[in-house]
């Protein structure tokens, strides 16, 4: 039989003092905005990239603002920090991750898990979680209205909740998929007026919709995402699961286990239907919303379906939530010791095991070159920009690689760029001139201009090809090719 999470005394315990989590916090957001001003790395060079070009243009394209990829929740909270470049996201993302690491300890202290406050330490030694700030991605604010509308239900604020939860898919598509988990669990616990405030943001986003689509239904009519799309391809069905580690690290990972078979172990009780009203806000809002994540991400990527690439970097989504239930995993850990005394030290020996692991040089920890260095293919654009911008006044461009944006200060959104496939166009040929920056991933996987088609063309003459190793630590496995052609 597994050791109890709890006992009489912690029944009574008094609520746990909130100074040093509000010093932990601070600690640990002062951490992350220094890492702001000395990173070189933007965790990806396209969605992340992306992200921000959207919210940097929106004020000049208005559109931005309802645009169904670039998510309109997004963009509204980026536009203005977006003016003061990527660190101005950056310095946003890390706010918007300190907020998701504060409900979570607000849910920890409610649900009355050992030592509360360790929720926020494992939102940030999450190694994948702690990096993606550092980028113009939608996970953390995904993250933070899922964890902040399951902390305000655990607090008996299940219409706030509602509300909070129903602008999730706009910020990313699946908060449609956990809208569902939360009305299932307003529907269980017979609170039947915090339900229509699930319709809050689909209603609202809806009615901007008529002014700008004139189509009150266009998120789905407008849905970047298709069913299916051959070019993204598909995977094994255990790939989200295996996955998981490199988003939290092996001890969070083991922990998370151990805390989701003790509930498991609970519900399966004869008593769980006695339980009081937090123990199924719990299972229903903690458990089963990742469980139905990882699940729905499995299932699209395993069929290829939804515009799934197996980024295992979505699982950053849950990583609040995650840290709950590994916190539970350390309250079963620590009911093993006898006393109090041996309680806390199991309780310091896992605290040291979470953070030692950032530090220890697995793949899935924190390697400074790779995560936090620039990568090879922002080099290369770099040196590609200064060789055009040094031609001159720089005439209509193409590119399809995102940051090329950035060194070539081009509004990426404008009537002076344009993207691959226009290479192709015959019903309206690019301007003499132009110059088409090819790269070897995003020219040819989203673009699909292949180099063999510019360098057969006698339209365009080869001006300017480099080529730089992906991994700069191992120069022979692979490289990074950008070329520069010339519209003649």
């Amino acid at each position: 039989m597994l050791p109890s999470t709890s006992s009489p005394a912690a029944a009574v315990a008094p609520p746990p003092n909130d100074r040093p989590a509000y010093a932990l916090l601070l600690a640990l957001l002062l951490v992350s905005l220094l890492t702001v001003f000395v990173t070189e790395g933007t965790y990806d060079s396209g969605d992340s990239i992306n992200h921000y070009l959207y919210a940097r243009y929106a004020f000049q394209h208005p559109i931005n603002f309802l645009e169904s990829w670039s998510k309109p929740l997004v963009v509204e909270l980026m536009a203005v920090p977006a003016h003061w470049g990527l660190r101005g996201v950056m310095v946003l993302q890390c706010l918007l991750v300190a907020a998701a690491a504060w409900f979570a300890y607000g849910a920890a202290r409610t649900l009355r898990l050992p030592w509360p406050w360790l929720a926020i330490l494992f939102c940030y030694a999450s190694p994948d979680y702690f990096r993606i700030q550092f980028s113009g991605l939608t996970e953390p604010l995904f993250s933070l209205v899922l964890i902040a509308s399951v902390t305000l239900a655990l607090q008996g604020q299940a219409r706030l909740g509602a509300a909070v939860i129903s602008l999730l898919p706009f910020a990313r598509s699946e908060g449609f998929i956990l809208l569902g988990v939360y009305g299932f669990y307003l529907l269980i616990t017979r609170n039947w007026r915090a339900l229509p405030w699930l319709g809050l943001g689909f209603g609202a986003y809806g009615v901007a919709g008529l002014f700008v689509y004139q189509d009150f239904l266009w998120v789905f009519t407008h849905n970047a995402y298709p069913v299916r799309n051959e070019s993204y391809g598909q995977g094994q069905w255990s790939h989200f699961i295996i996955s998981l580690p490199h988003t939290v690290g092996w001890v969070l990972y083991g922990l998370f286990w151990i805390g989701g078979l003790r509930m498991l172990w609970e519900w399966a009780k004869p008593a769980a239907r006695l339980r009081p009203e937090k123990f199924t806000a719990e299972l229903l809002l903690v458990y089963g919303s990742v469980v139905v994540f990882i699940g729905a991400h499995t299932i699209f990527w395993t069929f290829g379906i939804f515009g799934s690439f197996g980024l295992t970097r979505v699982l950053c989504c849950v990583v609040p939530l995650v840290s709950l239930i590994a916190l539970r995993g350390v309250g079963v850990i620590t009911g093993i010791g006898r006393t109090e005394v041996v309680r806390r030290r199991i309780r310091v020996g896992l605290v040291v095991a979470v953070i030692g692991f950032l530090f220890c040089g697995a793949r899935a920890a924190f390697r400074w070159e790779r995560d936090f260095g620039r990568p090879s293919d922002q080099l290369l654009a770099d040196a590609a920009a200064r060789w055009a911008l040094r031609q001159g006044a720089l005439p209509h461009v193409v590119f399809q690689h995102p940051y090329l944006a950035l060194p070539l200060q081009t509004d990426p959104f404008g009537a002076r760029h344009s993207l691959m496939p226009a290479v192709r166009e015959q019903s309206w040929p690019l301007p003499s001139g132009t110059l088409i920056f090819w790269d070897d991933w995003y020219a040819v996987m989203e673009g699909q201009v292949p180099f063999d088609v510019l360098r057969k063309d006698p339209q365009y003459r080869l001006r300017w090809l480099a080529a730089m190793p992906r991994n700069r630590r191992k120069p022979t496995a692979d490289s990074v090719r950008i070329a520069i052609f010339q519209k003649l």
